[in-house]
């Protein structure tokens, strides 16, 4: 057996540390903000984002209302070992918007949720995805097409916006 049975725990703890850490730093709180806003002492606060206790799953979910990220997509990068998904998720939530779209898809099926085959939804997960590939290629296409537009109207002459009535 290689390591001490605690090796797993402090390296998960240093990375939730790490992730705390830099959400917190992207909202540009300070530690004082957070614990305040957490309704904790800064030293319970210090000692939370410095990955000393337990993991505590409340102290999670408070973290994540005070910094206005997701507390799933930090369980998930924390057991993915993939810090920038609770980055990259802090603002639109996916994680979280998935995960309460799936419960009430369970609540409505219940019991027969067991029999629906993984590849029947791995088919609609990849359908959504290029869905939502296709919108973000637009969406970049038009900001894209935006700026090319703008820097063309900034860059004219006003000799030339009187020409086309613009002056």
């Amino acid at each position: 057996m290689s390591g001490s049975p605690s090796t797993p725990l402090a390296r998960q703890a240093r990375q939730l540390s790490q992730i705390l850490r830099m959400l917190r730093k992207e909202r540009r709180l300070t530690v004082a903000e957070v614990a305040s806003s957490m309704a904790i002492a800064v030293r319970t606060y210090q000692d939370f984002e410095a990955g000393r206790g337990g993991l505590d799953l409340a102290k999670i979910r408070l973290f994540a209302l005070a910094t206005r990220s997701d507390a799933v997509s930090i369980l998930l990068a924390l057991m993915f070992n993939d810090p920038d998904l609770a980055r990259q998720s802090m603002d639109n939530k996916l994680p979280t918007t998935f995960w309460i779209s799936f419960k009430e898809f369970r609540d409505e099926v219940g019991e027969q949720i067991s029999v629906v085959p993984p590849a029947l939804l791995l088919e609609g997960f990849r359908r959504v995805y290029e869905e939502t590939k296709a919108y973000l290629r637009k969406r970049a296409d038009t900001a894209e097409d935006w700026l090319v537009r703008a820097i063309a109207e900034t860059y004219r002459s006003p000799d030339q916006k009187a020409d086309e009535g613009g002056g």
